[in-house]
Order: C-alpha cells, then sequence, then structure tokens
C-alpha cells in the first residue's frame, strides 16, 4: 500500500522565509515610522506652539514622553504574556486604534492636565504596536533571519525623525499643530491600521523543551543559571545608553541653537540623523551576523561616548555638530537593533516577547526619566557639562557590556568538551 500524501499540515510547521512576508514586512516598516515620527518626535518640533497656544513649559511637553515610558513599562509584561501565546495581530491593530484616539485627544489638549492625560492613551497604543511588539512580529514570521530582518526594518525606520521632522514643522506652519495632530490621527487608521490587519492571526509554534528539534536559536546561548546575571547586565547596558539615546536626541536643535547655531542650521545638522542611523544599521546588516550581536553592541556603546565629548569641546561649531551628529547617531543605531536582538541571541526564540516585556521594565523607566533629565541638565549646566554627563552614563553601559561579553566567553568556553 503506497503511503499517504502529506496533506501539507504539520504540529511543528516550518518557518516561513522572508520572501513569503515581503510586502509586511514592508509595511511594517512604514508602520513604525508612522509610529515613532507622529509620537516620539513630534514634541521636539511642536514644542514652541504648545508653549505659544496653551503655555505648556518645556518640562510638560517633554514630559508627555515620560508619560509614555512609565505606561509602557507597566503594560509590557502583560502584553509580552499576550504576545507569546496569542501572536501580535491583535495587539497591533487594537494598538493602531488606540494612537489614533491619543493623537486626536491630544489635539484638542488645553493645558497641562489634559495634555499629559491624552499622553496616557498614546503610551498603551504605542506599546501594542511599536517596538517589542514589532520585533516579536519579526522573530514570530521569519525565525532563524530574526537578527537580519530587525536590522533591515530598522534600516527605513531610523528615517523616521528625518521624515517626521520636516513633516511636522511643513504642516504646522500651514494648518497648524492641533491639525497636524488630526491628520497624524487619521493616518494611524487609514494606513497603519489595514497593514496591522494583514499580519497572520496564526503563531508559529516552536518544539518542547528538551525535543530533538528544538536548538540553539529556540533555547539561547545562556543556561539557565547563568539568566539572572545575564538578564541585569543587559538591563544595565542597555537602561544606561538608553538615558541618553532617548534623552539627548530631543534636546538635539536647541542644544544646538542656545550654543550659537542658527535654528536653519540647526534643523539640517539635526537631520543627518536618519541617514548616519541608516547608514550604521546598513553596516550591521551586511557585516553583523559575521560577530556576536553583543560585540557589535560594543562598537556603539564606545561610539557613544567619544561623540559627547567630542561636542562637549566645540558646541558652537557646525562642522563639530555635523560630526557629532552622524558619530552619535551611528553609535544608537548599532545599539538600537542590538537591543532588539541581543535578548533573541542569549534566551532564544521561547518566551522572547516574555523576556522583552521583562526587560522593557527597568529600561522604559529609565528612558522615562532622560527627556525631562536632559530639559533639567541643559537649564541648569549648560549645553558641554550635559554632553560630559552624558558620555559618564554611557561609559557605565560600556562597562556592563565588557563584563556580559567576558562571562558569554566564559560560559562558552565551560560549555566545549
Amino acid at each position: 500500500m503506497a503511503p499517504p500524501r502529506p496533506s501539507g499540515r504539520s504540529p511543528l510547521p516550518a518557518l516561513p522565509r522572508f520572501s513569503e512576508h515581503w510586502l509586511l514586512l514592508c509595511g511594517l516598516a512604514l508602520t513604525r515610522i508612522i509610529g515613532w515620527g507622529s509620537t516620539y518626535y513630534a514634541p521636539a518640533v511642536l514644542g514652541n506652539y504648545l508653549a505659544r497656544d496653551i503655555g505648556l513649559s518645556g518640562e510638560v511637553v517633554f514630559g508627555g514622553i515620560t508619560v509614555l515610558l512609565v505606561v509602557g513599562a507597566l503594560v509590557a509584561p502583560a502584553i509580552g504574556r499576550h504576545l507569546d501565546s496569542y501572536g501580535t495581530r491583535r495587539s497591533m491593530c487594537a494598538g493602531a486604534v488606540i494612537c489614533a484616539l491619543g493623537l486626536a485627544l491630544l489635539s484638542f489638549a488645553q493645558g497641562p492636565v489634559s495634555y499629559l492625560a491624552t499622553w496616557f492613551v498614546i503610551g498603551i497604543g504605542h506599546a501594542m504596536t511599536l517596538a517589542n511588539v514589532g520585533n516579536v512580529t519579526v522573530a514570530q514570521l521569519t525565525g532563524e533571519r530574526t537578527r537580519r530582518i530587525i536590522g533591515l526594518m530598522m534600516l527605513v525606520t531610523g528615517l523616521a525623525s528625518s521624515v517626521f521632522w520636516p513633516l511636522t514643522a511643513a504642516l504646522s506652519a500651514a494648518y497648524g499643530w492641533r491639525t497636524t495632530l488630526l491628520v497624524f490621527a487619521a493616518i494611524q487608521i487609514v494606513i497603519v491600521l489595514p497593514i496591522h490587519l494583514m499580519i497572520p492571526a496564526r503563531r508559529v509554534r516552536l518544539p518542547a523543551p528538551g525535543q530533538p528539534a528544538a536548538t540553539v536559536a529556540e533555547e539561547g546561548r545562556v543556561p539557565p543559571a547563568h539568566r539572572r546575571a545575564t538578564f541585569w547586565l543587559v538591563a544595565t547596558a542597555f537602561s544606561a545608553s538608553g538615558v541618553v539615546s532617548w534623552g539627548l536626541p530631543l534636546h538635539l536643535i536647541g542644544m544646538m541653537q542656545s550654543s550659537g547655531l542658527s535654528q536653519a542650521t540647526a534643523v539640517a545638522i539635526a537631520t543627518l540623523n536618519g541617514p548616519a542611523t541608516l547608514a550604521a544599521r546598513l553596516v550591521d546588516v551586511v557585516a553583523g551576523e559575521r560577530l556576536p550581536v553583543e560585540r557589535v553592541a560594543l562598537v556603539g556603546l564606545l561610539l557613544g561616548p567619544l561623540a559627547c565629548l567630542l561636542m562637549a569641546v566645540a558646541p558652537g561649531s557646525a562642522p563639530v555638530a555635523i560630526a557629532f551628529s552622524c558619530l552619535f547617531s551611528a553609535a544608537m543605531g548599532v545599539i538600537s537593533v542590538a537591543r532588539a536582538t541581543l535578548p533573541l541571541s542569549l534566551f532564544g526564540r521561547r518566551g522572547f516577547a516574555t523576556m522583552l516585556g521583562q526587560l522593557t521594565v527597568p529600561q522604559n523607566f529609565a528612558f522615562a526619566t532622560a527627556p525631562l533629565l536632559f530639559a533639567v541638565l541643559i537649564e541648569r549646566f549648560g549645553v558641554s557639562v550635559t554632553l560630559v554627563i552624558s558620555a559618564i552614563v554611557q561609559l557605565v553601559a560600556l562597562v556592563a557590556m565588557l563584563v556580559l561579553v567576558r562571562r558569554l566567553g566564559a560560559i562558552e568556553s565551560s560549555s566545549c568538551p
């Protein structure tokens, strides 16, 4: 009797290839540009309008970002568990609607209370659609190619500031900041939501622990006995570097203006962030897979403080500001990819969303302090001292990553026969 033909179904389906989802992945890259550009980067441009029309101080304006990040920290563990159980489609679709609602409410803000309250709504939508959720979507769709695909997507989404800073400025000048926010809300419904509806409802199932099909990609490189210490080293490195990367860029235009550069020059230099970030991520995509991700992260963690110290020497020099913008953005581009892919490399794809949710708690609380912290530092100590402090904070991250690299080397040496 001839064996039955395979039905095409399997309890452990093969991981999808990139070619099967290229259109969706391109769409998700677009939604990242829209999501980050219309929320995180918008206050840097809207701050003057908000101060003029409803009397908000710079601390309150950037306090909205703090609210967004704190909310993200609070809900991230629950969202991570949901993603591992049910996939990302529900979360990302609901998040697009909530972001649209939050942006629409923000356009009607009348003062500090209503302004900050709307960021609570935006923070929930942000946590359900961007950052961790997008990276988990890529991991569930592309399997072992996750690091490269995340790098490719970040290659494009690194342009969010370069796209949305000029767009926000142009729309606000022509139609006002309230109409600009309503346009951003409409984009969430018209563009972002349909793309999120394309995400497959199913979730790739992984083999159970101990089964022959389970590999390092699923189980990770760090044995259970070493995971707690490794977790805190990763959290320390990325939290410390993130304090600077989430705080300094928001004030970059104002810092350059206060140092003597014109607004036009400051904006032009700030828009170099996107291309520089893109170039760094391109190098990581092309050559990064030849090196362990933690060693690639070391390069970014070294470039960051060097760039800040360079800028501290001559903050009012346009050539120095250009060099700083390129070096710092390149460093942050490399680190942002490592922040998404190092946990996957260390802890595996099994429970990836849950692990990212746990890492988000210390990271987001650190990130949440950044916008307000840098506003206070710049106001009280000036640009040069703020840049020196930024370099010192990033050196803490560099030391934590160096310790992690040494521990990984010891773990891998002890596991060799």
